[in-house]
């Protein structure tokens, strides 16, 4: 892992439509280096049979970048 701490995910914002669910998201962490890594998401969830079945997870992936590098 190349976070120091973990990271702290705050929710939003919920939004549903029959089986899918999206949250918007801000999440805070520091790398091990020492630079701030503050990010917003948006994560789509698909639930069937009362269990989550898919995720799909947007995000601003220059920033993962010029946080971590390649």
């Amino acid at each position: 892992a190349q976070l120091e701490g973990g990271l702290t995910i705050t929710p939003d914002n919920f939004i549903a439509d029959g089986d899918f669910v999206a949250m918007q998201a801000r999440g805070k962490s520091t790398t091990k280096t020492g630079k701030s890594y503050n990010n917003t998401y948006c994560q789509v969830f698909r639930i069937a049979g009362g269990k989550v079945q898919e995720v799909t997870e947007y995000l601003d992936t220059e920033l993962v970048t010029s946080a971590f590098g390649k």
